[in-house]
């Protein structure tokens, strides 16, 4: 094994699972990947989240122990009043687009919403400056708006999205007292969708 392989297996590990017992979740940020009775599994732990899905099953079973997929959001529930300042914002602005984050402070347990400053937009385009989290912050959600049009994910999100590790949430309908939503969750290639409940805890939809 050369420099260039030990250096990829520090980046990102490969563990195989004991069959007596659960894998410890890791003790730092970073990718690894869990070789399980089922197949390989990886796992990727964030200051905010921690996610492990099967990505490769295996023909057969292994002689390892057993990985469960789980999505474990380590962020507190996002305010009301925060959620409510990205819905204002976009119904100002409509019938063109907006675009902000919900940024979560982990020192404070603490969220706020910032707008983006755009460079261009109209009511079906929008481009920005991407914004730089203060000290201890992390970009959990990014958000936009579709200005009159129904929420859903265009080729551009998906472009946007495509290898990124956040939520995304798109609102629509901003003419109407009720708009319409969509939210996912983008985990490096993986994209599932997700929710906030109504007591603003981040969940993913089974």
């Amino acid at each position: 094994m050369n420099s260039m392989d030990e250096a990829l297996l520090r980046a990102f590990p490969l563990l195989a699972v004991p069959a007596s017992g659960e894998q410890a979740p890791a003790a730092e940020c970073g990718t690894r990947y869990l070789v399980g009775r089922l197949g390989v599994s990886r796992e990727i732990t964030l200051p905010w989240v921690r996610v492990r899905r099967l990505i490769a099953a295996s023909a057969l079973p292994l002689p390892y122990g057993v990985v469960a997929d789980a999505v474990e959001f380590r962020c507190g529930p996002i305010p009301l009043g925060v959620i409510q300042l990205f819905v204002a914002h976009a119904k100002q602005e409509q019938p063109l687009e907006v675009a902000g984050t919900f940024l979560w402070n982990e020192r404070h347990d603490s969220w706020r919403y910032a707008a983006r400053t755009l460079v261009s937009v109209s009511a079906v385009h929008l481009a920005y400056e991407e914004l730089r989290p203060g000290e201890g912050e992390h970009l959990v959600v990014d958000v936009h708006s579709h200005g009159r049009h129904a929420a859903f994910f265009s080729a551009q999100d998906n472009a946007d999205d495509a290898g990124a590790m956040k939520l995304s949430l798109v609102l629509g309908n901003l003419e109407q007292e009720r708009p319409s939503s969509k939210m996912r969750l983008c985990m490096a290639g993986l994209v599932e969708p997700a929710f906030l409940d109504r007591d603003g805890k981040l969940r993913v939809r089974p």
